[in-house]
């Protein structure tokens, strides 16, 4: 049979698992560790259902910040969407234990209604707990993502057992979870930055 080429069009909403570097893994959790008791709750803003989730854009260095950047601008290359104005938001972290959790939720931005929202892992427990049926089938502490679109051969929803260094990049109108976990008391301890669009020329 004669080579026969295929490429791929998605239609809707794309996600980008970016992996970062440990160091940069490493920098961010002793920030936040040096400085958490100073920083101010963020709670009343979030969906979350986690006693601690606190504001960090102060402890974000410019290189951090570089580096966020350079992935909201991958991101929209990626989805061939570039010409927006990048303009960095709010940046947080959830330290979510046993039984806490973040219901199904989207992102609104600062200054646009238009804008990407990310998550990245920066601990995690060695072992999210029993699951209560279907164990071949994990959730606890997954996030997971939801998509409008029920055809048959769509993909509408997606679950990730996310690991240290991984960070998803995903419209803020796009809805997402974290299911809760048990039997640790170990942390899950995620990073999430908005970013809010502006498009070029306004």
């Amino acid at each position: 049979m004669a080579k026969i080429d295929a490429k791929i069009y998605n239609l809707g909403t794309t996600i980008v698992r970016f992996n970062l570097p440990m160091e940069f893994v490493d920098d961010i959790n002793k920030a936040y560790d040096e400085n958490s008791e100073d920083l101010k709750p963020h709670n009343d803003k979030l969906a979350g259902k986690i006693q601690e989730e606190k504001k960090i854009n102060e402890i974000l260095t410019p290189s951090m910040n570089n580096t966020f950047k350079w992935c909201f601008e991958e991101y929209l290359k990626i989805i061939g969407k570039p010409n927006w104005n990048l303009d960095l938001s709010i940046a947080w972290i959830n330290e979510m234990k046993s039984s806490e959790y973040n219901p199904t939720h989207f992102h609104e931005g600062s200054n646009s209604e238009i804008g990407l929202s990310s998550v990245l892992m920066l601990k995690r427990p060695d072992w999210y707990g029993v699951e209560a049926s279907r164990e071949e089938r994990p959730a606890n502490g997954w996030l997971g993502f939801s998509g409008g679109d029920q055809a048959p051969l769509s993909t509408s929803q997606v679950r990730v057992d996310a690991q240290v260094g991984e960070f998803y990049v995903f419209p803020y109108t796009l809805l997402h979870e974290v299911y809760p976990f048990n039997s640790t008391d170990e942390v899950r301890r995620t990073l999430s930055y908005n970013c809010d669009l502006i498009r070029k020329g306004r």
